[in-house]
């Protein structure tokens, strides 16, 4: 294997934020539907370029060897001058000197969704009370309509793209296999108690 195929939704929307009822539920459908496919194209691909020790078992141990293969994996590219422009516009001055002028690669970018897939997956497996869902207000909430974990202290959402993300961020930076896994340890904290509610997955 050597592309990585990309994810490409069968819809286009302008943000999550302006999706209506409908939409989100199409949109959440289709996204955990398309969870063991793309996790079994990460396995492969990780297996096909050195990713050997990575073992598809789900256990958060098996996290430490998926994000040291990563690593590896890590692939930056310069961002257009327009592109890079575009963005100073969106932050004030005295921030520009910490915006980067280098980006992901788009293959990057995919096999970060893929790991939070298997992030996902891994933590509904060990955590009963955590399950995929979706919440549609109130719409100044990061996540409104997005696909997330629930199941979590005090309302608390989980964004595994989000997670996954911020953990590449910092890797591309400083390696450390560790870092998925202990994000993993730090949100087992949160989790709720008492036996989820089915109706709660969908919060409308």
């Amino acid at each position: 294997m050597n592309e990585y195929k990309l994810m490409i939704a069968p819809f286009h929307h302008n943000g999550f934020r302006s999706l209506s009822k409908k939409q989100a539920e199409e949109s959440f459908h289709w996204y955990v539907g398309q969870s063991k496919e793309r996790i079994e194209q990460l396995y492969e691909y990780a297996q096909s370029t050195g990713g050997a020790a990575f073992l598809c078992e789900y256990t958060p141990d098996s996290l430490i060897e998926l994000w040291n293969w990563f690593e590896t994996q890590i692939d930056m590219v310069a961002k257009s001058e327009e592109e890079y422009q575009a963005e100073l516009k969106q932050f004030p001055e005295w921030m520009h000197d910490s915006i980067s002028k280098k980006r992901f690669s788009v293959r990057t970018l995919a096999i970060t969704t893929d790991i939070s897939f298997y992030f996902a997956e891994t933590f509904i497996k060990h955590n009963p009370m955590v399950r995929w869902g979706y919440f549609t207000k109130p719409k100044n909430e990061v996540s409104v309509n997005m696909p997330v974990l629930l199941g979590f202290r005090s309302n608390m959402k989980l964004d595994p793209r989000r997670i996954v993300s911020v953990c590449a961020s910092e890797s591309s930076e400083q390696h450390d296999k560790n870092r998925l896994r202990n994000a993993y340890r730090t949100w087992t904290k949160y989790t709720a108690e008492t036996t989820p509610n089915i109706a709660d997955t969908f919060r409308l």
